[in-house]
């Protein structure tokens, strides 16, 4: 048994929509446009309305790679399974780089995470909600958050946080003196703020000025992840003897498709 140390990440692709392709990338028609209508009286000539668009967003899965390598003396005489303990190690760190991919990637060579996008409310843009103050969380500050989103994605939305943040705001009360933060009293369920899960994502920004600090919404109908294939690996014993190499490679892939489903908790007042 090997003890190893734990490192954080977040964990979007549990609450995102899962797509596995059998190309290199999936088109997705996006209907958020409308129909115009107008009221006319009975005799009123019908003049032609506008027509509803549908729009496709395309989300390429991108490649990730790992050539770790082992002596074959170490493979065949370790004292545990050191082809399997290097296959966990990888698997390991390619699922924490997706991750911060999803909040943070550029969607160049790499998923576009959410937290990238400019600040508004069209097509392109996630809305910022102001905290109510300059430096931290306030709980004004996240009921505006939650009203921001429209009631048919607040079913399954969740808070993702970094846990400094968490701990920020388990402290906000209401006017009676009453924790807004809701500990969860069974074992492996989230604790609830507001009415709503949380969820710790350790590459969303710590509270500090300016910071976007919380992103909250309904992850499933907001983010789409796209798998090609699973993780591949290609065992080269030959091209570097004594050397045993084990070219790692996983294709994935993930941007935002609904942008009126998230907002984003910015330090502001």
């Amino acid at each position: 048994m090997v003890t190893g140390k734990i490192f954080e990440s977040s964990p979007v692709r549990q609450f995102a929509a899962v797509q596995t392709i059998s190309s290199g990338s999936l088109e997705i028609p996006i209907d958020d446009d409308e129909a115009a209508a107008v009221w006319v009286s009975e005799t009123e000539a019908r003049a032609e309305t506008a027509t509803p668009k549908i729009r496709k967003k395309e989300i390429v899965a991108h490649e990730m790679s790992a050539e770790p390598r082992s002596t074959q003396k170490l493979l065949d005489d370790g004292n545990v399974n050191v082809e399997e303990w290097l296959a966990g190690k990888v698997a390991s760190k390619f699922a924490r780089t997706e991750a911060t991919a999803f909040v943070n990637g550029t969607g160049v060579g790499q998923p576009r995470g959410f937290m990238t996008y400019d600040a508004g409310t069209g097509v392109g843009q996630i809305e910022q909600v102001n905290s109510g103050s300059a430096s931290t969380l306030t709980g004004d500050g996240l009921i505006d958050l939650v009203a921001a989103v429209k009631a048919p994605y607040l079913d399954g939305a969740v808070w993702m946080m970094k846990r400094s943040t968490a701990a920020v705001a388990q402290k906000l009360k209401d006017g009676q003196g009453n924790y807004l933060w809701q500990e969860s009293l069974i074992a492996g369920q989230p604790s609830r703020l507001l009415g709503h899960s949380v969820v710790y994502a350790d590459d969303v920004p710590a509270v500090a000025a300016d910071a976007l600090a919380i992103i909250f919404g309904n992850f499933r109908a907001a983010y789409t992840i796209v798998d090609r294939f699973g993780i591949r690996v290609l065992r080269d014993p030959f091209t570097s003897k004594p050397w045993v190499k084990f070219y790692t490679t996983k294709r994935v892939g993930g941007d935002v498709v609904n942008f009126e489903a998230l907002k984003i908790q910015k330090i502001a007042a």
